[in-house]
């Protein structure tokens, strides 16, 4: 290991002589063709002040987590509709749908059906040639008109977005594309057909590469029921999705790593539309209202495979070579090319590309959608040119694809934007999301990738503006829920120990046999690290992020205490299902309901990529025990998994590797809720919590049975009245695919309630 760790003489002061990487970031977005001024879309050269040294960030950012406390078409409807700008992006026209539009009579309706009652295929006029979409995608609400200081009243309004990716060649652009939006039948009052509709010309969000971004703001008016919302381009068919009703909790569907590795042959697994099929079936019979993606939407990793230029990089042996390579315009190129057509093709195809039409995403991105383990490898690699080049091109289609939108729109443009600080090797700002699911419910999409190092997840400065934000958006009595989306679980199986195997020095005579080739994909091509060792340093409960983990996780109780809202923490990228959880020491007894301390960490992963054998998952669950945060806060895997799902019992009954996403819903009394009967565990991991915090003797008493369900840990056998301690609460779904080699991707559900909080104060 000559040069791997070792500082050369190849200095920053030698990296500024480098010449603009062929003015790549400087590419035109052909605007100055169009009638209207729009955004062009421009990359900020490389910031060298924020890429100092590992030791130097990372100094800081314990420090802070030591000392820190607590022109349209003619027509019958309403055409290019300007409005404020709330949320409606780069442009102040979007199609917004009001209640009077459901009793208004619309037009007649072509209802894209043959004679025989056959759906056929309308054609778009003009002209457009659909490279990938439409793509929905969801921004969150607002009030209008609410009385001063009042959290009711007034009209709510479910915001949102469309967006199409055309072909110039093939497409006519004068006039520029349009979209109508409408109350569909099936929505209360509307008799037959459409009602009133709403009309908006399209803004150019981006065109480069022969192709064009075309984004529609849309802004529906919520019902006193929940709506089914109808919308076409350029006179297409019609495509449907549904707004829920006035202070309805939305039905959510969560799901994480939707791809394969390089290693999986799609063939085993009926390839990626399995579990997508059973989505689109449970979608017509509730129509879910978001689609949450916590990272890893799309797998880039063939990039390493299906490029020239970059593919030649990796090869480089010398890292000394290889770190000081320059970011070429041939190299540039490719990549682009790359990520444009990786991500037309991924996000059009299949049962995947029909959700994304049908209902509204939301998404964070994690290292896949980039390559995988950007952030996670040593400073040295992660800042070189050619690295960085890849991660603003990355972070550009990740833009594009997943979010409608380009780096230059900010908070004042889009609300749901929470901006964080600049990245260290992609140099932007981070990204995560805010916004509402309902009005008891909130979402919070943590951007962990964008300022992801080797030591740190997030840095001190994005965190006090994540809580500024959260402390603000909190409605008192109102807001009941907060969903954290991570894109790594943060209460999850340690794995330290063999962190230290493979940082250890006996690993270096077997480090170079992996570079020379001998032990196959023992070393990766990036840094000549263990392969391994990237996904390990991505875990919140890896050695180098323990400080920052712990820290966020009394600042969530701490925020929970403080507004008495439920902090549930979604996470994925492991592959398989389970419930991690946070809370209190049972010396403390607090039952569940009053435990701001309780918070679950609902593991969801993967929908479409391969799952580890049983023989990982069992090791990984030999691995868990009860960890002590601090003297008030314990952490634990819920055993949710009592069977399989041919319902034999599981001697591993806290994570199953099986594909898999999850449903998160209100709780409905009416239900048939399986886990609503209060069925005593006998050896539940409580009363191992008990023994490892009291101890036992012989002169203890029995040991009770512990609801580990309802009643939380502090006493046991307690009469519960279900519906009043689940009112308000949430309802959470792991569905399992029950047979990998069904296409039909039937799962089989495994049900988790999570009761709403309320503190007591003293």
């Amino acid at each position: 290991m000559p040069h791997l760790f070792h500082r050369s003489k190849h200095t920053d002061e030698e990296d500024s002589k480098i010449p603009e990487r062929a003015n790549y970031y400087k590419t035109a977005s052909g605007a100055e063709n169009f009638k209207k001024p729009q955004p062009t879309y421009q990359r900020a050269p490389v910031n060298r002040t924020a890429i100092e040294s590992n030791n130097k960030v990372r100094t800081r950012h314990l420090h802070h987590f030591r000392h820190r406390n607590k022109q349209g078409h003619e027509g019958s409807g309403y055409v290019n509709i300007p409005t404020e700008h709330v949320g409606a992006g780069f442009t102040d026209q979007v199609a917004r749908l009001c209640l009077e539009d459901i009793d208004a009579e619309g037009p007649p309706v072509d209802d894209a059906k043959d004679k025989k009652g056959k759906e056929r295929r309308a054609k778009f006029s003009p002209p457009l040639y659909v490279k990938c979409g439409p793509l929905l995608r969801y921004t969150g609400l607002r009030r209008d008109d609410a009385p001063s200081g009042s959290s009711s009243g007034g009209r709510e309004t479910w915001r949102g977005s469309v967006m199409i990716l055309c072909e110039d060649e093939r497409s006519t652009y004068n006039p520029a594309p349009y979209l109508r939006l409408c109350y569909a039948d099936g929505t209360h009052k509307v008799r037959s057909g459409e009602g009133k509709y709403r009309e908006v010309e399209a803004m150019l969000l981006h065109a480069e590469h022969g192709v064009t971004f075309w984004r529609f703001n849309i802004e529906v008016e919520m019902c006193d029921v929940e709506a089914k919302i109808a919308y076409r381009i350029n006179g297409g068919n019609p495509i449907h999705f549904w707004v829920p009703a006035v202070g309805q909790t939305m039905n959510i569907m969560f799901h994480s790593c939707n791809g394969f590795s390089l290693s999986v042959n799609p063939d085993d697994f009926s390839g990626p539309d399995p579990l997508w099929n059973d989505v689109l079936e449970k979608h017509k019979k509730k129509p879910f209202h978001v689609m949450i993606g916590g990272g890893d939407q799309i797998y880039n990793d063939a990039v390493s495979k299906q490029t020239t230029h970059f593919r030649d990089w990796l090869s480089i042996k010398t890292p000394f070579h290889k770190s000081g390579h320059d970011f070429t315009a041939e190299m540039a190129a490719e990549l682009e090319s790359f990520y444009l057509d990786r991500y037309s093709f991924w996000f059009a195809q299949g049962k995947f590309g029909v959700a994304n039409c049908q209902i509204p995403m939301v998404n964070i991105w994690d290292d896949h959608d980039i390559i995988d383990g950007f952030g996670s490898y040593p400073n040295h690699f992660n800042r070189c040119p050619v690295f960085t080049g890849l991660g603003a091109i990355a972070m550009k289609y990740y833009m594009l694809f997943q979010h409608q939108s380009t780096v230059q729109e900010q908070e004042e443009h889009e609300p749901s934007w929470l901006l964080g600080e600049q990245g260290p090797y992609i140099t932007e700002r981070n990204r995560s999301i805010f916004m509402f699911l309902g009005r008891s419910v909130a979402l919070l999409g943590l951007d962990c990738r964008t300022e992801r190092m080797r030591d740190m997840v997030v840095s001190a400065g994005t965190y006090t503006k994540v809580f500024n934000r959260l402390n603000k958006e909190m409605v008192p009595g109102e807001t009941k829920h907060l969903i954290v989306l991570l894109g790594v679980p943060i209460a999850y199986p340690r794995l330290v120990w063999l962190e230290n195997i493979l940082t250890s020095r006996i690993m270096d005579p077997i480090k170079a046999l992996g570079r020379m080739g001998i032990l196959g994909g023992f070393i990766n091509n990036f840094d000549g690290g263990v392969e391994l060792l990237d996904d390990l340093d991505d875990h919140w409960t890896a050695k180098n992020h323990k400080q920052e983990r712990n820290w966020f996780i009394k600042e969530l109780q701490n925020f929970s205490e403080r507004h008495s809202v439920r902090v549930t923490i979604l996470g994925g990228d492991v592959h398989l299902a389970g419930i991690g959880q946070f809370m209190s020491n049972p010396k403390l007894k607090i039952s569940k309901v009053n435990d701001h301390r309780y918070m679950p960490n609902i593991i969801s992963s993967a929908i479409v990529n391969t799952p580890p054998p049983n023989a990982m998952a069992d090791i990984l669950n030999k691995r868990n025990k009860i960890h002590h945060l601090d003297l008030d806060t314990d952490e634990d895997m819920y055993p949710i998994f009592e069977t399989d799902v041919d319902d034999t019992p599981r001697n591993n009954k806290r994570l199953l590797p099986r594909r898999n996403y999850c449903i998160i819903t209100p709780h409905d009394p009416g239900a048939d809720n399986a886990e609503l009967e209060l069925k005593p565990l006998k050896d539940s991991k409580f009363s191992k919590i008990r023994k490892a915090t009291f101890g036992k003797s012989k002169t203890d008493p029995p040991e009770q049975e512990f609801d580990a369900h309802y009643d939380g840990v502090g006493s046991s056998k307690i009469e519960v009245d279900k519906e009043e301690l689940m009112r308000d609460g949430l309802q959470v779904t792991l569905q399992m695919e029950i047979d990998q080699k069904n296409p039909k991707g039937a799962t089989k559900p495994y049900r988790f309630a999570v009761p709403a909080l309320t503190v007591v104060r003293e």
